[in-house]
């Protein structure tokens, strides 16, 4: 029998840090149905980290929710909801919606390792064929990790963008992420559907009433005047204004910041303004790229990504240690939906790995601010990851050391 609070939508959150996989799913998905008093959920986002077997914590779940659900997600660093905000763990994250007007489509591509540009075209071939419109929503979730040569090696977000968006007639509000099961760069894998995937990419087409409204939180501001990148080979910057970048780096540092080349991973981001270069500063405006490693061998920063190409203007940015600025964007994006008359049924936030207290040296979580920003009434899901993806400058872009939070309402 359905729940009379069914006919329209409804969502429950549940998470669980049981070492069992099996019973984990369970005790996140039972969670998840009571607070939300499902009875019959039709879309579930579910996630755990990379301690957990992947199909024992996927048949818990479904041992709880039924087989007819849609099922969506994979491995997460972390979990937070209204409770908590964990990572390292046995953490996983269920996330279940119901109601009459409530369904979506899930549509999945292997073989990110062999090509991200050809998944993404694939992928944008199936949504174009599914009826994608401007004013669709679409969560993207892809494996960010790949092991050839038996090193880890990342998957790039912005050729899986660029095949993607190539492939479709309009282009819709899409949000998501780079999955990671750990900070060790460890193989993860996605779930879509009862499917159990490894290098693939997800697309979550919403149907019905519920839209997603999305904002980005970077905490960075720009720490000095624009650069450009004079050579790069994929995603390692090489040089930086005609000199060798690591060189420019320990000069835009300055020498008593006590910082090695050693010590860049994880602090140096370079900022892209893909808006107004003279215009006053706009948080939404910028796609932030983290340095991952150093080249010593050519002098070379090994970011992120692959799109600091030559030509590219890019800015040092200077991180926020002041989480103020997560309660007003947060009240802002809430504000927006109900201006447009709508009701909030879930927030999910993908948060960067990175910027937990633990991988960032602070003695506070970013994630906990937002946690307390999110009306209580509205439950919340998020997960820390390895890419964050969100619209900036109006297109959707791969992002670093960055929050996206995405509410979604009827």
């Amino acid at each position: 029998m359905k729940n009379e609070n069914e006919k329209r939508p409804v969502s429950g959150v549940g998470r669980s840090e049981l070492s069992d996989s099996f019973a984990a799913g369970q005790e996140a998905a039972r969670r998840a149905t009571a607070n939300g008093r499902i009875v019959n959920p039709c879309l579930a986002l579910i996630f755990c980290t990379g301690k957990h077997d992947a199909v024992r914590f996927r048949d818990g779940v479904r041992d709880v929710i039924g087989p007819v659900c849609t099922l969506v997600g994979g491995f997460a660093v972390g979990i937070i909801t209204a409770d908590a905000a964990s990572y390292d763990g046995y953490e996983c994250g269920v996330a279940l919606l119901a109601g009459d007007e409530v369904s979506a489509d899930a549509f999945a591509e292997t073989g990110l390792r062999e090509g991200e540009m050809q998944v993404g075209e694939a992928l944008g071939r199936k949504l174009s064929a599914a009826g994608i419109t401007d004013d669709s929503d679409v969560l993207l979730f892809y494996d960010a990790v790949h092991h050839i040569g038996g090193q880890p090696k990342l998957n790039m977000a912005t050729p899986l963008l660029h095949g993607l968006l190539g492939n479709l007639p309009a282009e819709p509000r899409l949000a998501g992420m780079g999955m990671l099961g750990d900070m060790q760069l460890q193989p993860t894998w996605q779930f879509c559907g009862d499917q159990i995937l490894q290098q693939s990419a997800i697309a979550l087409l919403l149907r019905g009433s519920l839209r997603m409204d999305i904002t980005v939180m970077h905490g960075c501001l720009p720490a000095g005047r624009y650069h450009e990148i004079t050579k790069a080979e994929g995603p390692v910057v090489l040089e930086i204004d005609g000199k060798p970048a690591l060189r420019v780096i320990h000069e835009m540092l300055g020498a008593d910041s006590g910082l090695t080349p050693e010590d860049y991973a994880f602090f140096v981001t370079l900022g892209v303004n893909k808006g107004d270069r003279f215009a006053e500063f706009r948080e939404e405006n910028y796609a932030n790229r983290m340095c991952i490693g150093v080249d010593r061998a050519r002098d070379g920063l090994i970011m992120f990504e692959n799109d600091l190409t030559p030509g590219t203007s890019v800015q040092l940015m200077r991180r926020s240690m002041d989480f103020a600025y997560l309660r007003p964007r947060t009240e802002e994006l809430f504000s927006k939906v109900a201006a447009a008359g709508r009701t909030p049924v879930l927030a999910f936030y993908i948060d960067c790995a990175g910027r937990a207290a633990a991988y960032c040296g602070l003695d506070a979580e970013e994630a906990d601010e937002v946690r307390k920003a999110v009306p209580p009434s509205v439950p919340l899901l998020g997960v820390y990851s390895g890419v964050e993806i969100a619209p900036i400058g109006g297109r959707a872009q791969a992002l670093d050391w960055t929050g996206v939070l995405c509410v979604f309402s009827s």
